[in-house]
């Protein structure tokens, strides 16, 4: 099966998780992320994934084709680039650490603005750093 994030993020997935798991699996491993495997946790929106990489944890949480969370175990510029590929080149909006020490990268469609809003100023949010351009 030829899957993309065109059939997961930019169009809602049928709310079953054995379907959204095969989509984002075989999107993973279509872009050089063959040692992932994700568990969808939450099959509708915001949908949620969780998973590891070589024994780091990653999780994922959207809304179709509005947000993209990556939450990762620590800062992997490479992981980063290949979701942003996977997202067809969509430009990250925002990193930062949570409260549990994860490492997360968002990207928006809808208003990203009033999201970095909330964000900025909240200390559970640590080293907030905005990477698209306004």
């Amino acid at each position: 099966m030829a899957t993309s994030a065109r059939t997961w993020f930019y169009s809602v997935p049928e709310p079953r998780p054995y379907y959204i798991e095969e989509r984002v699996n075989h999107t993973l491993w279509k872009n050089r992320l063959q040692g992932v495997y994700m568990t969808c946790t939450q099959a509708t929106a915001p949908i949620k994934m969780e998973g590891s990489l070589n024994g780091m944890p990653l999780f994922f949480e959207w809304e179709p084709g509005k947000y993209f969370i990556l939450r990762l175990g620590e800062e992997r510029k490479e992981i980063i680039g290949v979701m942003r590929q996977i997202l067809l080149g969509f430009v990250p909006s925002f990193a930062y650490q949570d409260l549990n020490g994860l490492y997360v990268v968002e990207w928006h469609t809808d208003d990203d603005e009033a999201r970095w809003k909330d964000l900025q100023g909240n200390p559970q949010y640590q080293g907030l750093r905005r990477l698209k351009k306004k």
